[in-house]
C-alpha cells in the first residue's frame, strides 16, 4: 500500500503512477516476484490476452515466478507512461535472456527483446486490481527459436 493513503483519500494520478513504477522496479527490475504481494489487491485479475487470465494473489505471484525465473535478468526499461484517473499505462522494451524452459519454449541461454504495454487500475488504497498485459508474444517466441515469422527471414 502506499505510504501516507488511507481508504478515505483519492490518490492524485502521480501517486497511482508511483504505484506502478515501484511494482515494476521491485517486482520485475529486481526480480522479486513475491513482492507483488505488496502492490496489488487479493483478487487481483491479470489479463495477459494470449497467455490467458490469471485471477487472485496466488496465481499471479506463481505466474511472475515461474517467468522471472526462466527469465532471470529480464529488464523493463519504461518508455511512456499515461495516465488518467484509476488507470496507468506504461510503454516498456523488454530484454532478457532465457535460462530455463518457458511457455513450452526449451531453456537455450537466448537473448531476448521486445515490447511490451502494461495499463494497471490502481485504487485508492494504492493496490493495483487489475492488470492487461500486451506483450510482442510473436516476437518473443520467434527470438527464441519456437517459431520463424514469414517476414522476418
Amino acid at each position: 500500500m502506499m505510504k501516507g493513503a488511507s481508504v478515505s483519500q483519492t490518490l492524485t494520478v502521480e501517486q497511482r503512477i508511483a504505484v506502478a513504477r515501484d511494482y515494476t522496479t521491485y517486482v520485475f527490475n529486481e526480480h522479486q516476484p513475491e513482492r507483488a504481494r505488496e502492490y496489488v489487491t487479493s483478487d487481483v485479475v491479470w489479463h495477459g490476452g494470449s497467455l490467458g487470465t490469471v485471477s487472485g494473489v496466488e496465481n499471479l505471484t506463481g505466474l511472475l515466478t515461474s517467468f522471472l525465473g526462466a527469465l532471470p535478468d529480464l529488464r523493463a526499461e519504461e518508455q511512456d507512461v499515461v495516465a488518467s484517473r484509476d488507470l496507468v499505462a506504461m510503454r516498456f522494451v523488454v530484454t532478457a535472456t532465457q535460462q530455463a524452459d518457458l511457455l513450452g519454449i526449451p531453456a537455450a541461454g537466448r537473448k531476448v527483446r521486445w515490447d511490451a504495454v502494461d495499463i494497471y487500475r490502481v485504487t485508492d488504497e494504492g493496490r493495483i486490481s487489475e492488470e492487461w498485459a500486451s506483450d510482442d508474444m510473436a516476437t518473443f517466441g520467434s527470438q527464441l527459436g519456437a517459431f520463424a515469422l514469414p517476414w522476418a527471414r
